[in-house]
């Protein structure tokens, strides 16, 4: 039951970067981005030549720190994994004078935090 709960708030804070992504001008590639094992990203987006890996975190409640500390040594790992994966995969966006950047959504309570350029 709790693993159903945690898919719906997942989902519904997903949504919610996508629109204030979108609203801030950007095209999502893609969502929910798996790379077998290396990793998942939940949203890839651009706009002009930057391209932003994007973690939603849904929180209810801070109680166990913020969302950026959430974001371990192996989970930046695994998106990076899973963005060099994409980049391989779709060779048409590493190209001179793209930007890529790793960022992180923190969804809570309706509203959206961005926390541009979270790890290098």
């Amino acid at each position: 039951m709790e693993g159903s709960r945690n898919r719906i708030l997942g989902t519904e804070g997903e949504e919610l970067a996508v629109r204030y992504l979108t609203d801030r001008g950007f095209s999502i590639i893609e969502r929910n981005y798996r790379a077998g094992r290396a990793g998942e990203i939940d949203i890839i987006a651009e706009r002009g030549d930057l391209v932003i890996f994007a973690e939603v975190k849904n929180r209810t409640t801070e109680r166990f720190g913020g969302a950026l500390y959430s974001i371990g040594a192996k989970k930046r790992g695994h998106i990076r994994a899973a963005a060099r994966a994409f980049l391989a995969a779709r060779p048409g966006y590493n190209r001179r004078g793209r930007t890529f950047r790793y960022d992180l959504l923190a969804v809570g309570g309706g509203s959206v935090e961005w926390v541009e350029d979270m790890f290098r």
